[in-house]
């Protein structure tokens, strides 16, 4: 059993830092001893995050070159931003450890006792809104606007480039409305059930709404798929380390599920704010719809107020538009950007500085409300100053690392899988082995006639085996020099089928969910609490097992939804709906370990990738939004939880009746 001060399932695997030994009881090690002890415990932390990241970057990776036999650009780029993702993250969870969760718990134990009710929920509020901003997953949310396209998702457009301030604000808004209500839950013993029923059926009744309106349809994914973002290893321990220190208050310290349900509050919350957001904001924007209406003079104001400025408005048109219309548009053709002088720079300054600002923005602002808590409200010194000190080193060096891989590993990495996916199912073109050929005359061209009556050119190719007649594109043909650069194509991967190649890339898609999955560490410590309120009937092995399907369900799903453009408001209403039925008939406890379910599998690794792949493949199938994958694969783990749960007490109560007293088996009762 679990004793008085013992910590809930996700902060179990956190090794908080303990009391200090009295100086009389420190045992002298040699400085040889010391290096070693510090390198094994190093090595063990980097390994830890290693195998994190191991298996779905590997997967991706390997998928891409050998079976949609892709390149991949920038290689070594990208191998030196895993890199520093793993140190980063390393580091900055061992920050976390050391700094910022000893000060969470300590203000939920010393607060409650010195301020009132209304101190409390002011203090829980503003915690939730500066550690969002902390959450490694959010700065990658912030980079994700080049990826949406400003006249097919206006509003969507602006929540995730100029607007972006507005997005994180009222996700942080979200969050610290969360953690205001696991104060209260923690003080007042509250059921976790009453806010989901309350507060899903409010969630999807507004996502309704807002997909009546085609301005406000295209935020729903990333609303939805916030909630994912936010519950990351700044938010979720956080919550859980503040709830511990008020329960212990509330006199409820030994209770083994006292910390669950903390992550569906801090899931839910943030996708309410951003859908009340784009709902608000909606009939500022207009409507959907062609590049050249929006480029339109009429509509400059409305274009501008979407793209944030004139000069990002003909840069965009600079990249969609032929040089005629930008001219007929701006009056003269925008100047050509500067060829690159080479491969891009590993530490270039300004993006160098621009992390280091953005890792002091998250960390700091968090810290400083701890510790203004801790000192002045509280008045109590700090605990172990050298290690807290060391310890916002860390996740400030650890949020550095982070970012800089995340933009040069990670979401290059996922962005690029995403985008070669359709090689599955269709022909890709091949700029990497485009050929120029010279001396080509139009006198060469072969004509054909198609079914619907236009006309196809050719141009013969010599070869080996004689002439290959390749089609002829007039956009890439100098008639001036004579010059035709042709670019092959590759027939699709899976065979001219393309159910084959939907079927291909949805078992890819399955396989690294239930593959990331498996690989989450949280997923263990919940495991844990399951096995033991179950008293050993729910195994730790099957939660992970039928966590992991789940998800890769969920993002079956997903993905299906992107490639066959399926409405989501449907599949969100169906999904939560059967969730909801699940919960009602299922005890306390079991419900609100299956719903954090759902954010122990959203990790900082994981989520980048996912929402990286899944805009990746949505831009090269012209899908307006593709967000939306983050939330089916959160919530069909809930439902396989939820089920399987059902499953083992069926199984549990036929081996109770089996050994019950006077019960026979049927074979034995039923002979003579």
């Amino acid at each position: 059993m679990t004793g008085a001060g013992a910590l809930p399932p996700l902060l179990q695997e956190m090794e908080l830092p303990t009391s200090r030994p009295n100086q009389a009881d420190v045992l002298r090690i040699p400085l040889r001893r010391k290096f070693a002890l510090l390198g094994a415990y190093a090595q063990e932390r980097l390994a830890r995050q290693m195998r994190a990241v191991a298996f779905i970057t590997a997967y991706l990776a390997l998928f891409q070159l050998f079976v949609l036999k892709a390149p991949i650009a920038d290689f070594a780029q990208i191998a030196v931003g895993i890199l520093a993702v793993i140190v980063g993250l390393a580091l900055f969870m061992e920050g976390l450890f050391l700094a910022i969760m000893p000060l969470g718990e300590r203000c939920g134990l010393r607060l409650p006792a010195r301020v009132g009710l209304g101190a409390l929920v002011a203090f829980a509020a503003v915690l939730g809104l500066t550690a969002t901003y902390a959450e490694p997953a959010i700065g990658f949310l912030k980079a994700q606007g080049s990826a949406t396209l400003p006249w097919r998702a206006p509003l969507l457009y602006y929540l995730l480039n100029d607007g972006v301030p507005l997005t994180v604000g009222a996700v942080a808004v979200g969050v610290g409305l969360a953690v205001t209500l696991g104060v209260f839950r923690s003080l007042r013993a509250w059921s976790l059930k009453p806010f989901l029923f309350v507060a899903l059926p409010l969630l999807l009744a507004l996502s309704w709404w807002a997909a009546r309106d085609p301005r406000s349809a295209a935020i729903i994914g990333l609303a939805w798929d916030s909630g994912g973002v936010t519950t990351g290893p700044v938010t979720v321990p956080l919550l859980i380390a503040l709830g511990v220190g008020v329960s212990r208050i509330a006199g409820r310290g030994d209770e083994p599920a006292g910390g669950l349900g903390v992550v569906t509050l801090a899931s839910a919350l943030p996708v309410l704010m951003v859908l009340l957001l784009g709902v608000a904001l909606a009939p500022r924007f207009p409507l959907p719809g062609e590049a050249r209406d929006f480029f339109a003079p009429a509509r400059q104001a409305e274009a501008v107020r979407v793209v944030g400025g004139e000069a990002q408005l003909r840069e965009l048109a600079a990249a969609h538009l032929s040089p005629a219309d930008v001219a007929a548009r701006f009056g003269a053709e925008p100047e050509a950007p500067p060829e690159p002088a080479g491969p891009r720079r590993f530490f270039p300054r300004t993006e160098t500085r621009a992390h280091v600002l953005g890792a002091a923005k998250a960390v700091l602002p968090l810290a400083a409300v701890l510790l203004f808590v801790l000192l002045v409200v509280v008045r109590e010194r700090l605990p172990h100053a050298d290690e807290l000190a060391l310890g916002l080193a860390f996740s400030l060096a650890g949020m550095l690392l982070f970012s800089y891989g995340m933009d040069r590993g990670l979401s290059s990495l996922g962005n690029q899988a995403g985008r070669s996916l359709p090689r599955a199912w269709e022909a890709t073109e091949r700029p990497d082995k485009a050929v120029t050929y010279r001396g080509v005359d139009e006198a060469l061209l072969v004509r054909a006639a198609r079914p619907d009556g236009t006309v196809a050119e050719f141009l013969p190719l010599a070869d080996k085996n004689g002439p290959e007649f390749v089609p002829f594109h007039r956009d890439r043909y100098d008639a001036t020099a004579g010059e035709y650069r042709w670019i092959p194509e590759e027939g699709p991967v899976a065979g001219d089928e393309a159910f084959w190649g939907y079927f291909l890339v949805l078992a890819f898609v399955f396989v690294m969910g239930v593959g990331a999955t498996i690989a989450e560490p949280s997923l263990n410590a919940l495991g844990a609490t399951l096995e033991e309120l179950t008293t050993g009937t729910y195994k730790r092995s099957f939660l992970i097992l039928t966590v992991a399907l789940g998800v890769g369900t969920g993002m079956v799903m997903g993905f299906g939804r992107i490639l066959f453009a399926w409405p989501i408001v449907p599949l969100l209403v169906g999904s939560y709906a059967l969730a909801l039925v699940l919960t009602w008939f299922s005890n306390e406890e079991f419900s609100a370990i299956a719903w954090d379910c759902a954010g122990v599998t959203t990790g900082p690794i994981t989520v980048p990738l996912v929402i990286a792949a899944g805009l990746g493949i949505g831009q090269r199938a012209g899908v307006a939004e593709a967000f939306g994958v983050v939330t089916m694969g959160s919530v069909f783990p809930i439902i396989a939880v939820l089920l399987s749960g059902f499953l083992v007490a069926a199984r549990r109560k036929s081996l109770e009746l089996e050994e019950a007293p006077g019960h026979e088996p049927p074979l034995r009762r039923n002979a003579p």
